[in-house]
């Protein structure tokens, strides 16, 4: 059951995007909040639309690494992250977290409040220095608790060690407990009131973590 951790290309975005349908739709783990961000329903044209915006985003942020966990014995690919490594000044000033735009299907307000809100926490922690970040990680529901997803995050961790720089990343309540046995910490918790858009009344909180350097 071993993994092979490599680039992803540009081929591989098609069964990326269909992986992270998977694990949203999961039943193991659900999430609220996928379901008041993207209510759906959404256009004809929806999923290559995001798979021309995966492609482009990597193409237009020098920052950008799409990894990818292959089978080893199938040779598939079962697990996909996306990397920002801002490793100049100059790349850790631009390091804005992106608001998905309207769109059929998108709730627009909540993505605004959601997404919006975790940029302005994201900055206000790191001010501008200089970070690796962690925007990613899709595991294909059927491979769970095969260590893939770990071996994707691992590949972030030894970037980071050799740069001497910090990683950050906005966790799910489910995956919070995975995050911390890699070494990442709360630094904030970010609380957003979903009852506007139909949501439960307890607050949804998202654990923001740092995991500083190993060996600086």
């Amino acid at each position: 059951m071993a993994f092979t951790i490599l680039p992803a290309t540009d081929a591989d975005i098609p069964l990326s995007n269909a992986i992270e349908n998977k694990a949203y739709a999961n039943p193991i783990s659900p999430n609220p909040l996928s379901t008041i961000l993207f209510p759906g329903p959404f256009p004809a044209d929806s999923t290559a639309r995001r798979i021309a915006s995966t492609i482009a985003a990597r193409e237009n942020n020098p920052a950008i690494r799409y990894v990818k966990a292959v089978d080893e014995s199938t040779g598939e690919m079962v697990a996909f992250a996306s990397w920002h490594v801002y490793d100049t000044p100059e790349l850790a000033r631009g390091a804005k977290r992106s608001v998905p735009e309207d769109a059929e299907g998108v709730n627009g307000e909540a993505c605004r409040a959601f997404f919006g809100g975790l940029g302005e926490c994201k900055e206000e922690v790191l001010r501008g220095k200089e970070h690796l970040y962690l925007h990613l990680l899709h595991t294909d529901p059927a491979h769970q608790g095969r260590g893939a997803g770990r071996q994707l995050v691992q590949w972030g961790l030894v970037k980071a060690d050799e740069l001497g720089l910090p990683c950050y990343l906005e966790s799910s309540p489910a995956a919070h407990g995975f995050y911390e046995k890699l070494g990442f910490r709360d630094v904030r918790l970010f609380k957003l009131d979903l009852t506007p858009w139909g949501g439960p009344e307890e607050l949804y909180v998202t654990p923001l973590m740092i995991r500083e350097p190993v060996g600086k």
